[in-house]
């Protein structure tokens, strides 16, 4: 269960692992911040008429910043995957047995 002596190579994989483990979690909140908003808040609120129905104009731009998001997020996940290779590395043996 002895992990191989880490490089600096190994280091910098991991860094970009965690920074896009991050940029992920940021994402998908903006996803579904987004989504919460132009589907729950903006029409709850127009309908009881605590905002004008003015309001309901930006929720294609929600939409838009919401679908970027999971795009972004989608391929902080693809990135992820790829550089997954790095545990293997450290750990050479599976431990996990």
């Amino acid at each position: 269960m002895d992990p191989h002596f880490i490089t600096t190579a190994e280091w910098a994989m991991t860094g970009q692992l965690l920074r896009f483990f991050w940029g992920l979690l940021l994402f998908i909140i903006s996803f579904a911040g987004n989504l919460l908003l132009a589907l729950s808040f903006i029409p709850s609120l127009v309908g009881t008429g605590h905002l004008p129905k003015s309001a309901l104009s930006i929720r294609p731009v929600l939409f838009v910043i919401a679908a970027g998001s999971i795009v972004m997020a989608a391929y902080l996940f693809y990135r992820m995957v790829q550089l997954h290779t790095v545990f293997g590395i450290i750990y050479p043996t599976r431990w996990w047995y």
